[in-house]
């Protein structure tokens, strides 16, 4: 099965060197119902923009998810169940843990660097607290995000387990910004990397942190679902 899986990681690289490469973007969710669209049945919820997407491409109604947040982004980044991937379960939240996408496992990203591409992890990464787990360290040219399973979208805090603490990195190197949105900051950093990454192929996993609580929405959305009494800009 080893041999297998190389042959075809080989088999999709040199697929990429052959033809005109490409830039790549994975736009992740996070929790996501399986019907939380309009085109797949929701009545509840505005989402004209992933519609579009959808209407507009593939859409596969058929695919393994774990119901967990770090197993499920192992899987999608290795390309192997978690068991295999090593992380069965959420990855840790302190550098105690050990918990995590092991470094050894090769990624999509690294699989894309080899193809010569540039590759940015932006948003969530819950794959690990340690530095040879961290974005960098597996195949990321470029990384800004938490690292833990969610922050507060303003103050850029883990508050839900143990002492709270500031979890906003640019390349394993803290930043501050300070009551912005975090999901706008994705955006800006996106578009940032875009604009300077012009002269060879990229990779992008832009890992939103959305719908996944603390369920903060900015005043547009607030007013529009009049929600204020469950939810704060």
């Amino acid at each position: 099965m080893k041999i297998t899986i190389i042959t075809l990681l080989l088999g999709i690289t040199l697929n990429l060197f052959s033809q005109q490469k490409p830039n790549v973007l994975i736009i992740y969710t996070d929790d996501q119902g399986t019907v939380d669209l309009n085109c797949l049945g929701a009545k509840d919820l505005v989402t004209p923009n992933m519609d579009k997407i959808i209407q507009s491409g593939i859409s596969f109604t058929q695919f393994y998810a774990s119901p967990v947040c770090s197993p499920s982004r192992a899987t999608l980044l290795s390309g192997k169940t978690p068991q295999r991937a090593g992380c069965p379960r959420n990855a840790g939240a302190d550098i105690e843990s050990n918990a995590g996408l092991p470094g050894g496992e090769f990624t999509m990203a690294e699989m894309f660097k080899v193809a010569g591409y540039t590759t940015a992890h932006i948003g969530k990464w819950h794959l690990g607290y340690q530095p040879e787990m961290a974005p960098n360290a597996q195949g990321f040219d470029y990384s800004f995000g938490h690292l833990v399973g969610c922050i507060d979208n303003y103050s850029h805090f883990y508050y839900w387990k143990g002492a709270n603490r500031h979890d906003l990195q640019r390349d394993g190197e803290e930043v501050f910004y300070n009551g912005e949105f975090f999901p706008d900051l994705m955006v800006k950093e996106a578009d940032s990397f875009f604009e300077k990454n012009t002269s060879r192929p990229f990779f992008v996993y832009f890992a939103i942190n959305l719908p996944h609580y603390p369920y903060q929405g900015d005043t547009k959305w607030l007013e529009y679902y009049n929600l204020k009494d469950v939810a704060y800009p």
